[in-house]
Order: structure tokens, then sequence, then C-alpha cells
């Protein structure tokens, strides 16, 4: 019994702290990573992306809630927060990038030359 209260009243909520997205914008493509569960990025390179835009949108409704979720908008990866930039690849998938600061990652995008919608 001692155990199950340690693992689920420490080592839950220590895990729910650790959960980080890592986004990085580079010349090439975009890379987001949710740790520590993909072990794997997920990658899209700037030529099969169409555009971009920000948006707001809510997480239950729109998602299903936080982590890396899909709903009737696309594919969402996000932790907390309510804003994002939404990427619209050449294919018409759509996938939310969950950030706290949506307007740096816009310019970032902006910098590699996505468009915005």
């Amino acid at each position: 019994m001692l155990l199950i209260a340690v693992v689920f009243g420490i080592g839950l909520p220590l895990f729910f702290l650790s959960l980080r997205l890592i986004t990085e914008v580079r010349r090439d493509g975009i890379t987001v990573r949710f740790v520590p569960l993909n072990r794997r990025p997920q990658c899209w390179a700037c030529g099969d992306i169409g555009g971009y835009e920000l948006v707001t949108y809510r997480p239950l409704r729109d998602y299903g809630g936080w982590g890396i979720r899909s709903g009737p908008k696309g594919r969402a990866y996000n932790v907390s927060g309510d804003r994002g930039v939404r990427l619209t690849l050449r294919s018409g998938k759509m996938h939310l990038i969950g950030s706290q600061k949506p307007q740096r990652l816009a310019s970032a995008l902006d910098t590699v030359g996505l468009k915005q919608l």
C-alpha cells in the first residue's frame, strides 16, 4: 500500500511536471517533441507546409484535452494554455502546436519563409 501511495502521490505528479513540448524551427523544417513521451520527434519540412495561422483554441472541446491529441481540426501538440500556431500542410492536414509565446513562434516561421494564412 505504501508503494502505491508513493507512486501515485509523488511519482505521478512529478511525471506530469516533467512534461515539456519542445518546438524547433530550422531552415529545413519544424520539429516538435513531447518530452518524455516522444522518443522520435514529429518533423515537417518547410516545403510540405502551405502556411500557418495564429489561433486561440479550446483544448477540451477541440481536441479532447492536452498532450498529443487528434480532433476534427487535425492533430494537436499542447501542454497547457489555449494559444498556438496551426500549420496547414500542402496535403490539407492540419497540426496545432500549442505555445505560451505564439507570436515568437510565428516570427520564427516567418524567418524560414513560411507564410501566414
